[in-house]
């Protein structure tokens, strides 16, 4: 049985896997903003208040690509990643939460837990001004869930569905125009994921990979020689 390892994919190619060729699709779903620099990765409409991990990144706007699984009858999100830069991962280590939450319940060593079928990647500053919006809002008044829903439909024809939330133009949140989430479907649906952190030759991060168990694929935890 042969061993595949992550990687970067190409739009077109192919991974063997569950007994037959996998075509995979490369899919640009936007920029997520980092004012913090500080990344959560949770189910947003179950788990927001899930703690940062312990990797910092430098505060900017980085793309998220969605790693499209074509399988016989349907296609399925295998992979979300967060491109922190164009370089190419030489090592990856499982992401961990920052030092003093790893005793979180809702997030663990083995990933972070889904129960409605969607994870997220948003920044901790972000994810604090949606949690005090959906605490401040009356159930019928929440425009969050209606604009996640509403994205999500319009993107299911392609057959997986996503969704990048704007708080200042979707939620109508003073001063936050420039924050949002990117929310996308998990696989194939509620489980518990692990998320990756992949370093380049120069030791620094250029990749989050959250992995959705549709492709049996390893993260090697060394550098290559």
């Amino acid at each position: 049985m042969l061993s595949h390892t992550y990687r970067s994919f190409d739009d077109g190619d192919t991974v063997t896997a569950l007994g037959y060729d996998i075509v995979i699709r490369r899919r640009n779903v936007g920029l997520l903003d980092f004012p913090s620099g500080e990344l959560v990765a949770c189910d947003p409409l179950k788990y927001l208040e899930t703690e940062p991990f312990d990797v910092m990144l430098a505060p900017g706007s980085y793309p998220v690509i969605l790693i499209i699984a074509e399988l016989r009858d349907e296609n399925r999100v295998a992979y979300a990643t967060l491109e922190v830069s164009d370089k190419e991962a030489v090592r990856w280590q499982r992401a961990r939460l920052q030092e003093d939450e790893q005793s979180n319940l809702l997030h663990f060593d083995a990933g972070y837990p889904v129960d409605s079928s969607v994870g997220c990647f948003i920044d901790a500053h972000t994810a604090g001004v949606l949690m005090n919006y959906t605490h401040t809002v009356l159930p019928d008044e929440d425009e969050f869930k209606r604009a996640l829903h509403y994205k999500f439909n319009r993107h299911r024809k392609q057959g997986y569905s996503w969704a990048n939330v704007n708080l200042g133009r979707d939620l109508k949140i003073p001063g936050a125009e420039s924050l949002n989430l990117i929310a996308f479907e998990t696989g194939f649906g509620p489980g518990l994921y692990e998320t990756w952190i992949g370093f380049d030759d120069d030791d620094r991060v250029c990749r989050v990979v959250t992995d959705f168990q549709v492709l049996d694929l390893k993260f090697n935890t060394f550098r290559f020689r």
